[in-house]
């Protein structure tokens, strides 16, 4: 299996996510970055509370629920583009899975 992730912040929701690339399956996956949710409430108390950053947190739900079809490194940089993720943004980093 070839698989492959990176991180960013989503542009319109401001949640931090993971993104996977399995190239062996051909399809992209999305999960919240739990790690850096945990910090950024710890340090910011009050985003926890803040209305719409919950809200977002649920909409980012809904992206993590889905695995999408892509073909390539170049189909997934063009999913991403169509957020408004910007492909220098973006770091992959290949994982050995046994």
């Amino acid at each position: 299996m070839n698989l492959f992730k990176a991180h960013f912040v989503h542009p319109y929701t401001q949640v931090p996510l993971i993104v996977y690339f399995n190239e062996s399956d051909g399809h992209v996956t999305f999960e919240k970055d739990q790690e850096v949710l945990d910090i950024l409430i710890k340090m910011e108390k009050k985003i926890g509370k803040d209305r719409k950053f919950v809200r977002d947190l649920h909409r980012t739900s809904h992206l993590c629920k889905t695995q999408y079809p892509v073909a390539s490194f170049q189909d997934v940089f063009d999913f991403l583009e169509g957020i408004g993720v910007d492909k220098e943004d973006l770091t992959f980093q290949q994982l050995y899975v046994h």
